[in-house]
């Protein structure tokens, strides 16, 4: 809910903190941003600590986090605060998958939990945009932050009482390759977020998008090289080598890449084209959000243990490009546009527990905690380029933008479904492991000789 409770506040706190186009850019991107280049080192640590313990002390320091948010008193303390909501989430997000995988090891239960869990995360997240309007009009943006207070003070409680400690790993961290992943993404999304102010042309901009595609080719390289030579690295090869787990992390960027990007251009068009207030956009974004809670609670789990993983991520993509298709135009009356949010939530209720189940299915077992955490690290890479690249086109062409970027999101969603069908295997999640034949008693002479009489 977090991730997307700021988007229908960001014009109240725009107007409050006098923030102008690109800080209001950051305050929503340094938390995803700090979340996606911290994943993978926080899930190393997980393994050294133990999930349970990083959940606990990384859901502390995201209350903190929130706090410090809500005190606030300019645009660079938000941004700051925000950062560290992300560290916070980045030291908690790996571990739910872990706990997950280790409590349920039979198939068909650990389908039900992890599309449980991912149903109560996609909930939440659509329910981001109709909380923080209604707390943003009544009480004020501040509120948005102190809201996390008590349901982590709930969800700590609840994991310490009821949830055991997984076995410790000593694992060792990749202090280079997190330099190198860290740089590359801060200088990605810096471009793509100043390019909404000084323009694509501008050599700042070039120059650092260029550097950051290329430090994360570099990041890739590094890690097949070292690996090679007996280093632990921060992404193993054996995770990546595995073509159904790149299908997933694939559809996992993709899912936030839409997801966030869409929210925050239709935000902006329903503020700003429409002249809604914080309220109503959210209450806009309810057929997004009941969709996606009917589709979690009666589609996703039942449509994967029916037809596996790669007929769910395959069908969830293309049904989003479907919804997406609807909301091409920024002008379209707004049933129109509440037609096309069902239809995206629908697919996202199929691709999420889909890109999920094939990741920690095929990761191989050494590396079930770096799948997660590579899962997660996918999705929040999506989303921060989503919002950047996204809002920065929305921002720079306000008539133009809906349609550019929901044609760029569409095709994004069409390269998922068939990297899905190509790279997953078309079999069903519990046929992949087969209870043995037990084996026929040897017949004794005398059991052959009643046979015979």
């Amino acid at each position: 809910m977090e991730a997307n409770v700021v988007n229908v506040a960001m014009p109240a706190i725009r107007a409050d903190l006098r923030a102008g186009p690109a800080g209001a850019l950051w305050i929503i991107d340094a938390y995803t941003l700090v979340f996606a280049a911290l994943l993978l080192s926080a899930g190393r640590l997980g393994d050294r600590i133990g999930a349970r313990r990083a959940y606990v002390v990384g859901l502390g320091l995201f209350t903190a986090a929130s706090i410090v948010c809500s005190l606030a008193p300019a645009t660079g303390p938000l941004i700051l605060g925000r950062a560290c909501q992300g560290l916070g989430a980045a030291l908690l997000a790996p571990a739910p998958l872990t706990l997950i995988t280790r409590t349920f090891t039979a198939t068909a239960e650990r389908t039900r939990a992890i599309a449980t869990w991912v149903s109560v995360g996609g909930a939440g997240f659509m329910i981001g945009p109709f909380v923080g309007g209604l707390l943003v009009d009544t009480i004020g943006w501040r509120s948005i932050f102190l809201l996390n207070i008590p349901v982590a003070a709930v969800a700590g409680w609840l994991v310490i009482r009821n949830v055991s400690e997984v076995p410790l790993r000593r694992v060792a961290f990749d202090i280079g390759g997190q330099v190198i992943v860290v740089g590359g993404l801060a200088a990605t999304v810096w471009a793509l977020v100043e390019s909404s102010v000084a323009g694509w042309l501008d050599p700042a901009v070039l120059t650092a998008l260029i550097g950051g595609c290329a430090a994360l080719v570099v990041f890739i390289a590094t890690q097949f090289r070292w690996s090679r030579r007996g280093r632990e690295v921060l992404l193993p090869p054996a995770l990546i080598a595995a073509r159904p787990v790149l299908a997933g992390l694939l559809g996992g960027a993709t899912y936030n890449f839409t997801l966030y990007g869409m929210l925050i251009v239709y935000t902006l068009g329903f503020q700003q084209s429409r002249g809604y207030s914080a309220f109503q956009t959210g209450m806009a974004f309810l057929p997004l959000t009941v969709a996606a809670t009917l589709a979690a609670i009666f589609l996703g789990a039942r449509f994967i243990t029916a037809f596996g993983p790669r007929a769910g991520l395959a069908t969830g993509m293309t049904l989003s490009a479907t919804g997406l298709a609807f909301l091409t135009a920024a002008s379209a009356p707004y049933p129109l546009v509440a037609v096309g949010f069902c239809i995206f939530s629908a697919g996202m209720g199929l691709s999420a527990p889909a890109q999920t189940l094939t990741v920690m299915t095929f990761a191989p077992d050494q590396h079930k905690n770096m799948g997660s955490s590579a899962l997660n690290t996918a999705r929040q890479t999506g989303g921060v380029i989503g919002v950047a690249l996204l809002g920065a086109i929305a921002t720079t062409h306000p008539a133009a933008g809906t349609p550019i970027t929901m044609g760029i999101a569409i095709g994004t969603c069409m390269i998922t479904a068939a990297t899905a069908l190509r790279l997953i295997p078309p079999e069903k999640p519990g046929t992949r492991t087969r209870r043995p034949r037990r084996p026929r008693p040897e017949r004794t002479w005398g059991d052959r000789r009643k046979c015979d009489k």
